[in-house]
């Protein structure tokens, strides 16, 4: 039996502290990064190395797509996820000192790449 991990969201509450707003079940079990776009949720995860895009109300799937992987000498760990610009970008760890981010449009186009040392 699959076991989903919940989602829960925040917004900022008084100086104090933040206030749930929303959880529910996130979309696979291994959710390893997730990114806010300014109206909706993106979930990625690190089994499968899907992207999930949610409805932050109920967590409804709206579209997913695999991660392009252009480096097949190692398996890939996504670890972060980001929106700059309408422009989502996902970090990949490959090894103890390399990565590499890849860029998406929110239709899940492939945008292009780059490496990260580290």
């Amino acid at each position: 039996m699959m076991r989903l991990a919940p989602l829960i969201l925040f917004i900022p509450a008084l100086a104090t502290g933040a206030s749930v707003v929303n959880s529910f079940d996130a979309p696979d079990t291994g959710i390893s990064a997730l990114a806010w776009d300014g109206t909706g949720l993106w979930a990625v995860d690190g089994t499968t190395q899907y992207v999930y895009q949610l409805d932050p109300s109920d967590g409804t799937v709206l579209s997913s797509f695999y991660i392009v992987d252009n480096t097949t000498a190692y398996d890939p760990v996504p670890g972060g996820a980001t929106f700059l610009n309408g422009t989502l970008y996902v970090a990949m760890h490959y090894s103890t000192n390399y990565g590499k981010v890849y860029k998406y449009d929110t239709g899940g186009g492939y945008l292009g790449e780059f490496d990260v040392y580290c």
